[in-house]
């Protein structure tokens, strides 16, 4: 497996989203709300992802 990938979603979904949420914003004249909502969205996604990847990788080193 390629854990990089974890690592580099984990920083990466915060990061987009906030600079969606940004743009949303600017948009929608709503500042900073959804700056705020995506960033936490980007967070939630990230650990979410980040927790999948351990629970697979903790099953597949008690399996060997």
């Amino acid at each position: 497996r390629d854990y990089k990938v974890t690592g580099v979603q984990t920083c990466a979904l915060p990061i987009s989203g906030a600079i969606i949420g940004h743009y949303l914003d600017l948009y929608f004249r709503t500042d900073p709300w959804l700056t705020l909502v995506m960033f936490l969205l980007g967070v939630f996604i990230g650990f979410y992802r980040l927790i999948q990847e351990l629970v697979l990788f903790q099953r597949e080193n008690n399996e060997s």
